[in-house]
């Protein structure tokens, strides 16, 4: 069993962009112990989604100051997309599809259908 801190200590890793092997050995628990926590709660698993997240969008604030430095000429086009790029990566990587929290969302009776049409 996983100490709520040990938890809490892991996902804060993920925010920092460690990954999870690196954020477990840190905090001595074994991954096959962490996914089989938050395979047991949902709750769990969605704060680890959720951590996941909150990288990816570290990573886009990441991009958006890389492009702001090369507009201004504080770093070359070369650096600045190898950079990009590998924050791209990632970011992609720590969360494929943007996490939704499911409670988030409400069923509303007025979903309206959107046609998109290229001329």
């Amino acid at each position: 069993m996983i100490a709520k801190s040990k938890f809490l200590a892991i996902l804060e890793a993920l925010r920092k962009g460690k990954s999870l092997y690196a954020a477990c050995c840190f905090n001595h628990v074994t991954t096959r112990d962490f996914y089989q926590l938050i395979h047991k709660n949902v709750e769990l698993k969605d704060d680890y989604l959720l951590a996941l997240s909150d990288y990816a969008d570290q990573c886009t604030d990441d991009i958006r100051e890389l492009a702001s430095a090369l507009q201004t000429g504080d770093i070359d086009t070369s650096s600045a997309k190898l950079l990009i790029e590998t924050k791209k990566y990632l970011a992609q990587k720590a969360c494929p599809t943007p996490y939704i929290n499911p409670d988030d969302i409400t069923d509303t009776a007025e979903t309206k259908e959107i046609v998109v049409k290229f001329v």
